[in-house]
């Protein structure tokens, strides 16, 4: 059975040509002025960051009619076409193409998986799923597994800045303008929504502090996911710095997806851990 797997760029892989049978549906950037804009591998970072300092970036779904010309033409040459789209509780992507999927040219053919991911948890569920179609299963089974397993995971979100959380709605200025003259750092926690989590003095503190979180939640976990979005060199390096310290390894370690950033910001940092599963759960 031949299988191709669909993405949107929430995963920050924009050049699927690096993966055997994957393909990529692009959410959507809106300008100021209503322009979207695909994000796909021909907007560059550097497009991406011109823009964002240059005015207020909100994001959409991949366009409806686009999603489903893609997968005409990939039920041409595959079998069964699985969908890993951002999280649920972020956008309305993956209710869209739940609903798109139910048409009968789509049944038994086109899966698309509650993956409450996104970035570096995305990624991760995406590699299991190459793994698992080199392994010779469905469709259907890697959906199972990938939703079965959809919640076994435990991220912070660190932003050294506040301002598009401020203007996202998820802080408000006052809370903002009082953490910024108290030094205060928020920890966010992703678990398919984002949600305060807690909060200290200065980013170095934060990110400390969510590094002992995850010891303290999987201490039998040694290996650490990063994702980042526009930050200086120091600052990456006092991040790894921290982490190793901590006797933990890096896995992944990539940029923030240009659709997320618009929400959380530069300076932001994401670290996260995925728990073992023993046999037999």
């Amino acid at each position: 059975m031949k299988i191709a797997i669909v993405i949107d760029s929430s995963t920050g892989i924009k050049n699927t040509s690096d993966y055997k049978d994957l393909y990529l549906a692009p959410l959507m950037i809106t300008k100021e002025n209503g322009e979207q804009i695909a994000d796909d591998e021909k907007f560059t970072q550097e497009e991406f960051y011109k823009l964002y300092d240059a005015e207020m970036l909100k994001t959409s779904q991949t366009v409806p009619g686009d999603m489903m010309k893609l997968w005409d033409e990939l039920l041409k040459d595959y079998d069964q076409v699985l969908c890993l789209l951002l999280s649920k509780g972020l956008s309305g992507q993956y209710s869209t193409c739940k609903m798109l999927a139910k048409s009968d040219e789509y049944i038994g053919k086109v899966y698309v998986a509650d993956t409450n991911g996104v970035s570096i948890v995305l990624k991760r569920q995406l590699l299991k799923a190459l793994n698992l179609v080199n392994e010779g299963k469905n469709a259907s089974d890697i959906l199972e597994v990938i939703e079965q397993e959809n919640q076994n995971f435990n991220v912070y979100i660190i932003p050294k800045k506040l301002d598009q959380l401020v203007r996202g709605g998820r802080i408000s200025k006052a809370a903002a303008g009082l953490a910024k003259l108290l030094k205060i750092t928020p920890i966010l926690k992703y678990d398919g929504t984002i949600d305060k989590e807690s909060k200290t003095r200065t980013f170095r503190k934060a990110i400390d502090n969510a590094i002992d979180l995850l010891k303290k939640h999987h201490p039998d976990v040694h290996e650490i996911d990063v994702a980042y979005s526009r930050c200086g060199d120091d600052t990456l390096k006092m991040v790894k710095d921290s982490i190793i310290k901590n006797n933990y390894k890096i896995g992944l370690f990539d940029e923030i997806p240009n659709t997320i950033t618009c929400h959380t910001g530069e300076e932001t940092f994401a670290i996260g851990v995925w728990k073992k599963v023993k046999k037999g759960d």
